[in-house]
């Protein structure tokens, strides 16, 4: 089971923090460009999910415990004419019910958060998803690869996140051809504002990346992301 360094180990303090996120990534919506669509799933899977934690959860424990409780009494005794079978009230589960992953899903959509334009290092703290220095070796820069509307034709947005390197180093081909270089970034997004072969027809545009550090590309390329492009 993976987790992430800003997640809490234990679930009392999991609900603290699913409540926090709740409420304070609906404030920052705009700024992080969250899509209403996008910021509904993730309300469906947080609510659900805690209500899991805070409510169902430890209702099923005691129930386990009464019910163990129960069933040693009626095999052992001692007689009482209080001892009657553990009735529980039903619970009722928030709806829409989401579809199973949604730690998974939230994971990638903190990912998501950070690499974006509009994140800075406040508002990780206000949502809680700033955690522990991260040491790991990072041996391909993470990356994102989506197109959006320039002022002509559609354009590339490259984001990634740093951890610690200079920039990135960014390779492309169109249509399947061949590999070639395109440029360094060292300030996130890079934006591939190239004019497309054919004036009026889409292409395909595929990307690599590896780090780039004190004047040179370094590191293994990263795996390829590949989006059309239209006029």
């Amino acid at each position: 089971m993976i987790t992430q360094s800003y997640f809490p180990k234990n679930e009392a303090d999991r609900v603290i923090w699913l409540s926090n996120f709740v409420t304070k990534v609906q404030i920052h919506a705009t700024v992080l460009a969250l899509n209403p669509a996008e910021l509904a799933l993730t309300l469906t899977d947080v609510n659900y999910y805690n209500w899991i934690l805070q409510t169902w959860y430890p209702a099923i424990q005691q129930s386990a415990i009464e019910a163990t409780a129960f069933k040693g009494i009626m095999g052992f005794g001692p007689a009482t004419p209080l001892c009657t079978l553990p009735i529980h009230a039903p619970m009722t589960a928030p709806t829409p019910a989401p579809e199973p992953g949604v730690l998974t899903r939230l994971y990638n959509l903190v990912a998501r958060i950070k690499i974006g334009t509009g994140y800075t290092d406040s508002i990780g703290l206000d949502l809680g998803i700033v955690g522990g220095v991260d040491a790991t070796e990072h041996l391909t820069p993470e990356y994102t690869v989506m197109t959006e509307r320039g002022p002509l034709i559609e354009q590339v947005n490259i984001s990634y996140i740093k951890y610690r390197h200079d920039g990135i180093s960014i390779d492309s081909r169109r249509n399947n051809g061949t590999w070639a270089f395109l440029a360094i970034s060292m300030v996130k997004p890079y934006l591939d504002i190239r004019p497309l072969l054919d004036p009026l027809a889409p292409e395909i545009r595929e990307y690599r990346v590896r780090w780039f550090d004190k004047g040179e590309a370094n590191g293994e390329h990263s795996a390829v992301q590949r989006v059309t492009v239209g006029p």
